[in-house]
Formats: C-alpha cells, structure tokens, sequence
C-alpha cells in the first residue's frame, strides 16, 4: 500500500511516539512495509485515528437526532440548517443528511488491510493475537453500525490502495442483513477467540484503543439485535446477556464512578468507567472533527450571556464553564430537561445547562438549553472552551443499562441493574432515603402525565430501562438506537418516526456511482418528500 505514510503519520501524532524509522512516502511499499511488530503498531494507530476522523461524528448522526431530545424551533438567533430532517424524520432519497455511508467504509477499507497483512506475519504470538481481536472488533462494529442504518449494505473485505475508498467505485450491489450480520458475528467471534482471556489494555491509560471489553459490549448489542430483528429470540438475548455479564465481572477495571459528571471531565480522561472512547487532544483532534462539536452544539456566547440562570442571575455569573461558543444546530426540546428528569437527579443539571428570560414582573421563563456534558477546557489564554474531551463509545453505566435491557427481553427484573445506575444519579444517602425514585416505584403521576419520551416504571422493565438510559447517554449517539432495539413500537411511540422509514436513506450520488446499489426500502420513489 504505497499511500500509508499519511495513516503512520497520524499514528505517531495518536501516540505521542516520534522514534518509528519511517521512509519516505515515494519507497514505502507492502513488500517492504509490513516486516515488524513497529510497523504493525503504527498502522494500528493509525486505524485508530481513521476509526476516530470517519466515526465520531457519523456515531452521533446514526444514533441520536432522528430521536427525541432535539425539535425543530430556533434558540439563541441560529438556525438548525436541515438537521431538523432527523428529528423531524422527514429524510428523502433527496435531502439524506449523511451521505456515503457516513464514509465508514473508508475505515473498513484500511481494517481489511490490516486483518490480511497480519494474519500472515511472523511475529510474537500474542501480540498478533491482540492486534487482530482489536481490528476484527473494529469492522464488527463498523458494519453493525451500517447493517441497524440501511440494512442491506455492500459486504467488502477486500482493501484498495490509498487512504480513501469511494464505495460507488466498487459497482457491486447490497448483500442482504442475513449475510451482514453473519459477518458481523464471525468478525465478532474472530475477535473474541484472537483476545482470548486477556482484558488488559494497551496500558491502563489508554482506553481509545479497542478491548476484549469493546468486542463484548459489541457482541451484546448485536445479539440482542439479531434476537430482536433477526429471529434469534432468547438464545441470542441469553448469549447477550452472558457478554455483558462477562465484562460486568470485571470489577478490577471497570465501574461507576461517584459523581456523574466526572465522568466526563476533560481532566479525568480514561477512568474507570470508560470502556472504550475516541480520544481528542490539543493539536490532534477537537470532537466530531471539522464539524465541531461546539459548533454544532453551543450558543454564541455573546447571545447566551443576555440570559439568566435558574436563580435569576446573569448566565455568566457561572464563571468558565458557560464560555462557549458556536452556531447552535441542535437545539434541545425543552422537554427533555422539565419532563424527563427528576429534579433532584444530578444528571439534569449535569447534562444541560438552562438559560432563562427574565420577565418584567421578575418570574423566570425557560428559554433554551445546551449540553453541559462535554464542556471541554479552557485553554491558558483563551476566553472559551476548545472541545477537546474523549468521546466515549462504551463505558460502565452503558454495561449495566444493556444487560438490564438484556434481562428485560428475557422476561427477567432488571433492579439491581437499573438502581445500580439510579444510585450513582440520585447520590447514595438521597437514593436511599426516597424508595419513590427507586425501581419500580419512579412511577410519579405528575412527571409522566402527557410524557411522550419517558413514561413511569409500572409501564414495564423496557420502558423502564429505555428511560434511565435517555437520561444517562444524551450526546453520546445512543437513543436512536436504544428505541430501535426495543422494538418499532417503542420508535413510533417515542419520536415523529414512520413504520415504513426507519432505515436511512442512500444519497444521490451514491446510487449514481454504484448502478448495482438499489435505493433503501421506503424512499425508492420519495422524490424528496
């Protein structure tokens, strides 16, 4: 592959190394390049860093704005710019908001790339084994992701030259969801036996790198998945639930952290709740990549500071953490923060910041909302925020909410593991001390009357469960998802959605590229309504 120089670049950017001896892109060949464990390392790296520029975003685009925490009203003078599409659902074979696949398999080009060369190395053992359990994970997830947006997609394991891939080139058509998910579960099955026993990581620091604990939160999803969508019913929930279980065990690496929001904090990167998470530096990589998060995300701080916190004092008075700035594309539904939290819950707050107007008798009225998640750091310097925080894809409370919805299949109670994560919410003495908020008796008359996003916990463990992670994960490319694996109903009855479209549709040029690709079911004739 004569282009890699550009991946191993990155890759030494990734990992802070800068003594691989690289040579110039002009002499780097296969026949000369993959001849040490270096090397090997490198391009790893870089995969990585592919993994983050092609899927931080597209994670976030797949996963959560066709959902319910967003709606389509102006807040602080921006305007959404079509995203409103997603939340609206009114995606067209026209107006598709993600195009090329969300550039994914630009990304599987380069796994395939690894999985051949690697597989056929002479090198030490274990270290290959655990190069391959990390890449065979990789395009397990990448296809999971393309197989729960379109369906039936191209399968290619083949790789090209170069750093891109244009898929429209290939002029091959769709394999069907069957022969998806089979590669899915295999690449799955390939990762899992290649890691072995081993749940270390690379070393403890460094947990945007995939894991055997990555590879089994994938394989639970995707067995609840295939037992929901697929016909595999209670085996494939029961091989689910025993994954998740597996990395639940793992008490000496993974659990919940105290405080909520430190999860999430820009100076306790890599703890003990991350999973696995795409990692964002200065003068690497901001989050989401050129899109911005801040941009997508946060008010123009000159907007914002005309407004007032919910004690009635001018927003800016909350010092650094309210320097932001952007074109906000995605505002909040102001539902999500006065009908889905419980106000004593540290999430709310932790989640979204409120701004409010201030009338002229004095009374407080809400007027918009941002993420208050991922804030970022205020560099030395600087008068607002650089969005510089990890991005997690898997992390402990994502473990115990997933098994909870892998026993709520089953037909098994999912307490233990919804409190678990209610605890950690509430604060252990306020979670103790009110048995209301505990489950299942969170079931207050006033919070849930006309609630179409979160509904009280006597409406059943799937309700239950779908709640705690709407509040749990907002932001982190989730709640699409979570209502698609309950069940179509639980997407109809949750978001502006219809039965006949709940897949994404394929861009025009797309289609124009590769004649043999057929439009997704559902927007074969939409003519951009």
């Amino acid at each position: 592959m004569k282009k890699i120089l550009a991946y191993l670049m990155v890759g030494i950017a990734f990992t802070g190394c800068n003594s691989l001896d690289l040579e110039p892109i002009s002499s780097i060949a296969d026949n000369k390049y993959w001849q040490t464990e270096a090397q090997v390392d490198a391009f790893n790296v870089g995969l990585h860093s592919k993994f983050r520029e092609k899927c931080s975003y597209s994670i976030f685009l797949f996963g959560e704005p066709r959902a319910d925490y967003y709606f389509g009203e102006s807040t602080f003078g921006s305007a959404t710019q079509g995203n409103e599409r997603m939340w609206n659902n009114s995606l067209n074979d026209v107006n598709t908001v993600v195009s090329n696949f969300g550039n994914l398999y630009e990304v599987i080009n380069q796994a395939n790339l690894m999985i051949n060369k690697v597989e056929g190395m002479s090198m030490n053992e274990s270290t290959k084994k655990y190069y391959l359990g990390e890449v065979y994970g990789i395009r397990a997830f990448l296809y999971f992701q393309l197989l729960r947006s379109y369906g039936d997609v191209v399968i290619w394991t083949d790789f090209s030259e170069g750093s891109s891939l244009d898929l429209g080139n290939l002029a091959r058509p769709a394999s069907s969801a069957a022969d998806v998910m089979k590669l899915i579960v295999d690449d799955l099955q390939a990762s899992e036996t290649a890691f072995g026993d081993n749940y270390g990581f690379r070393n403890d620091s460094q947990r945007y790198f995939w894991s055997k604990a990555a590879t089994m939160m994938l394989k639970g999803e995707v067995y609840m998945w295939r037992g929901k969508h697929m016909g595999g019913g209670n085996e494939d929930y029961t091989t689910a639930k025993n994954a998740l279980q597996e990395v639940r065990n793992q008490t000496d690496k993974f659990g919940l952290l105290e405080d909520f929001s430190e999860v999430f904090s820009y100076d306790n990167k890599n703890n003990k709740e991350i999973i696995f998470a795409i990692r964002n530096a200065r003068d690497e990589y901001n989050m989401w990549g050129d899109v911005t998060y801040n941009n997508n995300m946060f008010p123009q701080q000159n907007i914002l500071f005309g407004y007032m916190d919910e004690n009635g004092n001018p927003i800016s008075s909350l010092g650094d953490k309210v320097k932001v700035n952007g074109t906000i594309r995605y505002p909040v539904n102001k539902d999500v923060y006065t009908k889905c939290f419980n106000d004593n819950d540290t999430r709310k707050r932790s989640t979204l910041q409120a701004a409010y107007e201030k009338k002229e008798d004095g009374t407080l009225s809400l007027y918009g909302l941002y993420p208050a998640k991922f804030l970022g750091t205020l560099l030395d310097g600087a008068d607002t925020r650089s969005p510089l925080d990890d991005y997690p894809v898997y992390r402990y409370a994502d473990c115990l909410l997933l098994l909870a919805q892998a026993k709520a299949f089953l037909g098994e109670d999912p307490v233990e593991e919804i409190n678990a994560v209610r605890k950690r919410a509430y604060g252990e003495d306020y979670f103790n001390a009110h048995p209301e908020v505990q489950y299942p008796n969170d079931n207050d008359a006033a919070l849930y009357a006309d609630n179409k996003s979160v509904k009280p916990d006597n409406a059943g463990a799937m309700e239950a469960v779908l709640k705690e992670r709407m509040r749990e994960f907002m932001v982190e490319g989730k709640r699409w998802y979570d209502l698609r694996l309950a069940g179509d109903e639980y997407v109809l009855e949750h978001t502006t959605a219809e039965a006949t479209r709940l897949l994404w549709p394929i861009d025009k040029n797309t289609l124009t590229n590769n004649s043999a690709l057929k439009q997704t079911p559902g927007y074969e004739s939409s003519g951009g309504k």
